[in-house]
């Protein structure tokens, strides 16, 4: 968390004060102008002596040794706050959000442009502060502060692939079809040749299906024609089938 460990004297002389309560404290390092905000554990420290953790002492740059300048202070209750996670490895927690919920219950308040520590599997995840509402500095003690996430820093999106052009494709592929000429058959050619009627007149060929015998255009079938097709009785035998000649023998004696 963020809170620190000063001495008995300091919280002797906070008693004399009129002081709210939660305790919450202003660390200034006056040298580099770096300010944070914290609230205390304990008051157990040697005189003189003031103990921060270790990330506290990053943000602030300050060594071991140096002086701190601490103030009492009042912050008003968080809202809202938007977070950061420096890498993107807190994002392979099976439960981020969680995980970082429960980790805030051991800080006081928070300050915009700090970076915090949140420990974790035996790992240590930086999580910068970005934004706090309706101060830059807030406190989080029963609080009821919304938590908002912002993508990791060494974050990249994806490349999206460019999408093909399916349109020049088909028309490539229709104008093989077109330009492509038909196969010319191979091998010998089954029923080349050409028929021809008893009565000796021209064959008729459907519309529908391709022309027989040789090349050439055929001629219109004729008026007569086209009569026998449709009344075929018009040709008929009258008195059925008979001998126009006597066979061989006939009405012969014995």
């Amino acid at each position: 968390g963020n809170k620190m460990i000063l001495p008995q004297s300091a919280l002797d002389h906070l008693a004399r004060l009129n002081i709210s309560y939660p305790m919450l404290f202003q660390v200034n390092n006056e040298s580099t102008g770096r300010r944070t905000h914290a609230g205390v554990q304990e008051f157990i420290a040697e005189e003189g002596m003031c103990y921060l953790p270790y990330w506290m002492m990053c943000n602030l740059a300050l060594q071991e040794g140096q002086i701190v300048h601490i103030t009492n202070t009042t912050l008003p209750k968080g809202t809202f706050v938007k977070l950061q996670p420096v890498l993107s490895e807190f994002l392979e927690i099976s439960n981020p959000r969680a995980v970082l919920e429960n980790s805030l219950r051991n800080f006081a308040t928070l300050t915009v442009g700090d970076s915090v520590v949140i420990d974790y599997n035996d790992k240590k995840y930086e999580i910068e502060v970005v934004e706090c509402k309706p101060s830059d500095a807030i406190s989080i003690i029963e609080a009821d502060v919304n938590v908002d996430f912002a993508p990791p820093k060494d974050y990249k999106e994806p490349e999206r692939m460019p999408a093909h052009d399916t349109s020049s494709f088909q028309t490539k592929v229709e104008e093989s079809e077109l330009a492509a000429p038909e196969p010319e058959p191979k091998g010998p050619q089954l029923f080349g040749g050409s028929g021809q009627r008893i009565d000796g007149k021209a064959i008729k060929t459907p519309l529908s299906s391709p022309a027989v015998g040789p090349a050439g255009a055929a001629a219109p079938p004729s008026v007569e024609d086209e009569l026998d097709e449709k009344m075929p009785w018009r040709r008929r035998l009258r008195n059925g089938v008979k001998w126009v000649n006597p066979p061989y023998g006939f009405n012969m004696g014995h």
